[in-house]
């Protein structure tokens, strides 16, 4: 299943929200589920709510040898998480929280852990049996997420085929819905029946016919979600509360809807790749190309302020490649999109932002802005992309800022170089790139690929939803 990397994030922030309450999921979050063998207690953990007798071993795991501040900590834990009850370990659950609210490794692993536990397991379920539109993908991942699998006991409740057999993809994902809706929703336990909020609002999506995921805000238990900035909190229907038979620490430890602990997933490393190309009528203006390519990434707000400079500015300007950063996303995704409007596609980079931007909370997002010299900070705003030069970083890219908010680029030597601590490796062992002196740095392997392409005329945006 091809998904654009704007209809991905709004299947990861859905079901943050579905499981933690926000959008950007809450890393650190620890829940007590009455769902572990035998209906015992067990640690419910992380941004997706991963189980102590399900996975959470594998994650502990993985976060232990990344290296993080608690590594050394939560080793000793390793091997007694699944068999030794840790539910009433208060050391154990303090570490989880410190990690996953205070160590960025922590949730780098998180992020790559549930992509691969979870949302990989449910991609290769749907390709197999030939699904192939978003909405399908939210429904499948949500009940992998929320299930551990697509159950079996539901499908035997409709009959529907799946795509590869025949049958009609629209229809069967409106049933397997429809079947898992009315079975938590009148499920004899009270915290299974709690937890039918999801699949009321994945119903919901389906009879607004919104199966590219295009029809935005998707409301997720009373949260906008887009692929562009956080939603604010709106009027949703009471969810009923459940009993809890011990204290609410920070964080929350609440007995809630259970699910069924995931199979176990090989873990495989998750590659940094640029977006797929999408659709393109070669007939269309390159407006409305950079358009449809700065939606598909979640950018359209960054494109229509790039076009508006350059309709008041630069009327006569008509550049084949624009660029947008994208400072909302953390430094360990992609973020700087480069678009073709001659060739109709988008390709996506690690793009590091300046080390006085990085705010209190040193987690990873560019949080402060300024045009300061000596602030070592990201400026953001609209920049013409001028000659080249060979420095210290090889090939960089002059930045001319166009902007109150960045005129002092050209002073403030802010340009776009290579840089070795922008790499796939040093997310691997950081959870998170290296940060500059204020320029927009890019991997050394993607230099040639970007700045060609840029130089000499094109308009690049640094934005923040």
């Amino acid at each position: 299943m091809k998904l654009t990397s704007g209809q991905r994030l709004i299947c990861d922030r859905v079901i943050n929200v579905f499981e933690t309450g926000t959008i950007k999921g809450k890393y650190g979050a620890i829940s007590i589920y009455r769902d572990g063998p035998n209906l015992i207690r067990q640690v419910t953990y992380g941004r997706s709510q991963t189980t102590e007798y399900g996975n959470l071993r594998q994650l502990v795991d993985m976060y232990a040898k990344a290296g993080g501040i608690y590594s050394n900590d939560l080793k000793s834990y390793v091997p007694l998480i699944g068999n030794t009850a840790l539910v009433d370990n208060e050391p154990f659950k303090d570490l989880l929280r410190k990690a996953g609210n205070e160590d960025p490794i922590m949730r780098a692993t998180q992020d790559r852990f549930f992509d691969q536990v979870y949302f990989q397991p449910a991609e290769k379920w749907a390709d197999a049996n030939g699904f192939t539109l978003p909405l399908s993908m939210l429904v499948i991942y949500d009940s992998f997420i929320h299930s551990g699998r697509i159950l079996d006991f539901l499908r035997a409740r409709f009959a529907e085929m799946p795509p590869s057999r025949g049958g009609d993809e629209k229809r069967w994902i409106s049933q397997y819905a429809d079947a898992r809706h009315k079975w938590l929703s009148t499920h004899s336990r009270s915290d299974l029946r709690a937890s039918s909020y999801r699949t009321k609002d994945l119903v919901r999506e389906i009879a607004r016919g919104n199966w590219g995921l295009s029809n935005l805000p998707v409301i997720a238990n009373g949260t906008p979600v887009d692929d562009q900035g956080a939603g604010a909190k709106v009027a949703a229907p009471a969810i009923p509360k459940v009993a809890m038979d011990e204290p609410i620490p920070f964080l929350g430890e609440v007995e809630s809807a259970a699910r069924s602990p995931a199979a176990d997933a090989d873990v495989a490393e998750l590659a940094v790749s640029p977006s797929a190309p999408i659709t393109f009528n070669p007939a269309q203006d390159r407006a409305t190309t950079l358009r449809t390519l700065g939606a598909s990434v979640g950018v359209s707000e960054a494109v229509e302020r790039l076009l508006a400079y350059r309709d008041r500015y630069r009327p006569t300007s008509n550049p084949r490649y624009w660029a947008v950063v994208n400072f909302g996303l953390h430094s360990a995704k992609p973020r700087l999109f480069v678009f073709d409007c001659v060739a109709g596609v988008v390709s996506s980079h690690l793009c590091a932002h300046g080390r006085g931007s990085e705010g209190p909370a040193d987690d990873g997002y560019a949080e402060d802005f300024s045009n300061g010299d000596g602030s070592n900070c990201t400026s953001l705003g609209i920049y013409h992309c001028d000659v080249t030069y060979m420095g210290g970083n090889g090939k960089s890219l002059y930045l001319d800022g166009l902007e109150p908010t960045n005129s002092a680029a050209r002073a403030r030597h802010i340009v776009m170089h290579g840089a070795t601590y922008v790499s796939p490796e040093v997310i691997h062992s950081t959870g998170r790139i290296g940060r500059s002196l204020g320029c927009p740095a890019i991997e050394m392997g993607d230099v040639e690929k970007v700045i060609p392409k840029l130089l000499g005329g094109s308009l690049l945006i640094h934005w923040k939803p």
